[in-house]
Formats: C-alpha cells, structure tokens, sequence
C-alpha cells in the first residue's frame, strides 16, 4: 500500500526535521555539591533560596545541599575535590592552604568575622582571661577550635590551661545549658541568636566574648573552590556566583519570603531562631563596599590583614601568601546593595 504525502506535509517534516536538527536543545544542568559549614540555620537561608526559588535552576545548576560539622571540615572537602563548593571560615580556609591546600576564596559572604565564645551568666566568664581552667565543647573541625590558637595569642591567655571536652555540635547545647561544659564557640547569624532565645526560654542568660573584641579581626565566611574547578570550569563557577548572590540580594529585599522558603524546606526548625539568625547573616553579607564593588568582594587590604592574622597567631608554616587565597574573578557584575 502507498501512502501520499501532499505538498504540505513534505513542508511540515522538513520544518520538524530542520527543529530537531537545529532548534534549541535541552541541556542537562550541571550537578554541584555545595557544603556549609555548620548545622542548618537561618544563616544559610540565601542558599535555600537559590535552589527553591529557581536561581540555581535558571543558571542551569542542579545543586545539593549539604550540612556541615564545622570550617575545617567544609574546606579539606573542598581541598579533597568530595564537594565541588563550600561555605566556612576565611582564616581557618587559609589554613587548610598553609598545609598544601588547593581550595580558594571566590566570594565573601560574611564581611567580618562574627565568632565568638558563648557562656552562662554566673559561669565566672567575664574577660577572655576568665576562659582558662574553664572547659570548652567543641570538635576539631569547629572553626572555635581551630582559631583558638589565633584567638589566644591574640587576647594574651595560655591555651593550654583551657580544658576540651570534644562532642558532636548537636550535644553542645544541652551540654553547656546542663552545666557539663563551660563555653562553646559559636557565629553571629548562627549559634549566638540560637543560643540567646533558648537561654531566654530556660530562664538563662547567655553571654559572649567575640573574637574581634578579643583581638581577632578578619573576614568571616567565604565561597570556597577548588583551583582546578577554577582553571578548567570558571564558567560553571561564575553561574554558581551569579545565583547565590542573586539570591542573596532577593532575600535582603524579601526576608519574609525567604524565611517561608527555608521553612518550607525545613519545618523541624524553630522559627524564631531562624528568623533572627538570617537577621543577623543578611546584616553582615552587605556594607559600604559591597555599595560600590557589588555583594561578596574582596578588598585586598583586608585580605592581606586577615592572612596575616592566620599566619602570626596560627603559626603558619610555611606562611600563606595573601595573594594566592582569593580571587575577585567571579563577583564583578554581582548586585550593588
């Protein structure tokens, strides 16, 4: 049996036939594992918004987020190519390159450094002095931890007369409210709100001794990347930078939207907590320069201060060269807020 096509559906198969050959195709999105550093908290709320909200979705990122257990851990990570991106403090980033490390800084997110010691009033805490024979909760990936050193010889106090009780960040609150520990360490837009309204609801007052106070002034938390995924993939990295900042400056205009996003994504988390830890995060995330240089800049000066407040104090050998630790290549066209 013969089947005649007419002059108009010769037309229509060659009109399909010259889409399918030519039109527009489908790409697959690039699959990204992106580590934070700590526990889910009203902090990472921008990152929640990027995956959400579309931003990851419309720079053709398909990215997971993962939970951290602390600074040290998100950058080795990286440095170990197990995740392609992470989120954790700058001056403990620069000590993972001090050992060899390849992970760079591709973005600030924190402009200064928030961390602190929290403690219990009544616990015999007043100065930083106060902190030895006191007993410490932490793990050697909390960036605490790993900055005591630093924050000892920045403050003038003997590190060693301090005691450390080593345990999972879940068991540190309990343990600090239960008296088995005396301080913990903690970040402005994470532990320091967290634990300030369950002291509240305990009828306890929580205080704290930050690290800039103490003598420790540098920049907090950054984007962090391989130096290989930044030699042969910077347009992926560029994609990464464009969504999270764009989500970033979206959230600053809309907490309230973005706080029912991260919400949405995780209903086990106390609300008010994470309403004032993103309060405080989106706070630190935007300053002057950020005004004129665009959200997650990096100032050279400050760079170099805060290398050099890793390689004194942590005693860095060989010292870093301020200059190999970050790069401002991906955050030229970020928003200006």
């Amino acid at each position: 049996m013969r089947i005649k096509i007419g002059a108009t559906g010769l037309v229509g198969i060659f009109i399909a036939a010259v889409f399918l050959a030519f039109g527009p195709k489908v790409m697959a999105a690039d699959q990204v594992k992106f580590r934070m550093d700590w526990i889910i908290g009203g902090q990472y709320v921008p990152f929640y918004v990027a995956r959400d909200k579309g931003f990851f979705e419309k720079h053709g990122l398909d990215v997971t987020l993962i939970e951290g257990r602390g600074s040290l851990q998100s950058a080795t990570m990286v440095d170990a190519k197990q995740v392609d991106y992470s989120f954790g403090d700058f001056v403990t980033a620069v000590q993972v390159m001090s050992k060899g490390g390849k992970n760079r800084s591709i973005a600030v997110g924190m402009r200064d450094n928030g961390g602190g010691y929290i403690f219990l009033e009544g616990s015999g805490i007043k100065t930083p002095k106060d902190l030895e024979g006191k007993r410490f909760g932490t793990n050697p990936a909390d960036f605490g931890s790993v900055l005591l050193p630093a924050v000892a010889a920045a403050s003038r106090i003997d590190a060693k007369k301090i005691i450390i009780s080593t345990m999972e960040p879940a068991v540190r609150t309990p343990a600090l409210f239960e008296g088995k520990i005396d301080f913990i360490a903690g970040a402005n837009g994470s532990s320091i709100q967290r634990m300030a309204i369950l002291g509240e609801k305990q009828g306890k007052k929580v205080r704290y001794l930050f690290f800039k106070d103490m003598g420790l002034k540098a920049y907090g938390h950054v984007l962090q990347a391989h130096e290989d995924l930044i030699k042969k993939n910077p347009d992926q990295l560029q994609r990464f930078v464009d969504a999270v900042f764009e989500a970033l400056a979206w959230t600053v205009k809309n907490p309230k939207e973005g706080l029912e996003i991260f919400m949405k994504a995780n209903p086990q988390i106390e609300r008010d907590i994470t309403s004032a830890q993103m309060e405080a995060s989106l706070a630190n995330a935007h300053d002057s320069v950020t005004k004129e240089h665009g959200l997650g800049y990096f100032e050279e000066a400050k760079v170099k201060a805060s290398v050099e407040v890793a390689n004194k104090y942590l005693e860095l050998s060989p010292s870093v060269d301020y200059k190999i630790t970050y790069t401002n290549q991906f955050v030229r066209k970020t928003p200006r807020i």
